[in-house]
């Protein structure tokens, strides 16, 4: 009868229990007339060491506290009848090994159980058999686990296989759910926040940076680095690596699209600059056509810079240091070079390099950060549908067969 049951996100458990075995030795048979009429005698725990007793003992735990000499806490109960059964209570604190599967964490249920055999006795000396009378073999009191609720609890029998030869063993069967509570607003609710956070900085574009964004994937780092010092190290991929793996991908993504959107934006700036640029040039033409009237009238060279380039585009202080050049003659449709002024000369570049063959206005930009925002928002909120709805369902739990319910012989009651 489990009193208590501890649970860590592990591969074992503690377990407080009162254990209680009986057996038939017929040596110890007595006459009650001798003892008052009393058909149960109850012994000190100490006479345990002059009695014959099963050396019982629990092959899967890790740890145990048995009953201690003036203990309170661990004390132990010994009765004799008068047809010579023996009864033997105590308490004992188990720690038991659990191999879990955490594929499905954190909606995973998990079966643990509790196998009872003895050490040195063969089943054909020895064998250990589950109560069938009125008294059930197992009762469950106010177990209480923080990331856990037991479903159910049932008892099996089994013969265990030797080389030194086949053995009784009994099983304690222990179904495990997952309360996934504590994952939920430590993991999920934080990771969705920041998925979140960055399409709010992708909606605020003109005004997100990009040390913003970085500062985002830090966070989702931050959290998946933390869920990872709390769980065990396992080879496979588990569902929560998948929720978590998709959030980063997302907020990574986001970043990628921050940089090509503002890419975008600069690659439009330029665009509109070789527009302004090529406006100068019919002013440029006409003051290289005035430049030999300018030089009959005997006008000093020097203050032919300010009235070639006396234009709403350039101003003065961008022109002080700049020579006089004379352009040719240039095509009155549309330029083909881009002029670069300097004080050591002229440059030309081709206006197809500025662009970099890619030809986009304002509208076809808005219209890629709006439909990329739309692919993001329901792309993640149909993850979310399938993970939480569809992915839980995925696998099917396979269960120890020494733990089958085809076997149960009892399902215990759980208070």
């Amino acid at each position: 009868m489990p009193t208590e049951c501890g649970f860590l996100i592990g591969q074992d458990y503690a377990l407080e229990l009162f254990y209680r075995e009986s057996w038939l030795d017929e040596r110890l048979k007595y006459d009650r007339r001798r003892f008052k009429d009393k058909t149960e005698i109850a012994l000190h725990e100490s006479y345990t060491n002059f009695l014959w007793h099963p050396d019982t003992f629990m092959p899967n735990a890790i740890a145990s506290k048995n009953p201690q000499k003036q203990s309170i806490s661990h004390r132990s109960l010994l009765r004799l009848s008068e047809t010579g059964h023996v009864l033997y209570s105590r308490r004992i604190s188990i720690v038991a090994e659990c191999p879990m599967d955490l594929t499905l964490f954190p909606f995973d249920s998990q079966v643990c159980k509790l196998g009872i055999e003895s050490y040195g006795y063969t089943a054909d000396q020895v064998r250990y058999v589950w109560s069938h009378d009125n008294k059930k073999p197992l009762v469950l009191h106010m177990i209480r686990l923080p990331d856990f609720a037991i479903k159910e609890a049932y008892v099996t029998s089994h013969t265990e296989i030797y080389a030194t030869g086949n053995y009784s063993r009994l099983y304690v069967c222990f179904v495990f759910t997952r309360s996934s509570g504590f994952c939920f607003l430590q993991l999920i609710v934080p990771s969705t926040a920041v998925v979140i956070t960055s399409w709010v900085s992708l909606w605020m574009e003109s005004e997100t940076e990009f040390q913003d964004m970085i500062s985002i994937i830090l966070a989702i780092t931050f959290l998946i680095f933390s869920y990872n010092e709390m769980m065990p190290r396992v080879s496979y991929i588990k569902a929560m690596d998948v929720y978590l793996g998709v959030c980063f991908m997302i907020v990574f993504l986001s970043l990628i699209k921050l940089a090509f959107v503002k890419f975008m934006r600069q690659r439009l700036k330029l665009k509109n600059e070789a527009s302004l640029v090529s406006g100068v040039f019919p002013a440029m033409k006409f003051a290289s056509n005035m430049l030999p009237h300018i030089e009959a009238n005997n006008v000093s060279a020097q203050a032919t810079p300010s009235a070639v380039f006396d234009s709403p585009i350039l101003s003065r202080s961008q022109i002080g240091s700049y020579a006089a050049i004379s352009i040719g003659e240039v095509g009155a449709h549309c330029p083909h070079h881009v002029v670069e002024l300097s004080g050591k000369g002229y440059q030309t570049r081709s206006l197809k390099n500025v662009l970099r063959k890619w030809e986009f206005d304002e509208k076809s930009m808005r219209k890629f950060h709006w439909i990329s925002q739309m692919v993001f928002f329901f792309g993640f909120v149909s993850f979310c549908m399938f993970y939480f709805l569809v992915y839980p369902n995925l696998h099917i739990d396979t269960l120890d067969s020494e733990c089958a319910k085809e076997k149960a012989e009892w399902f215990a009651d759980i208070l």
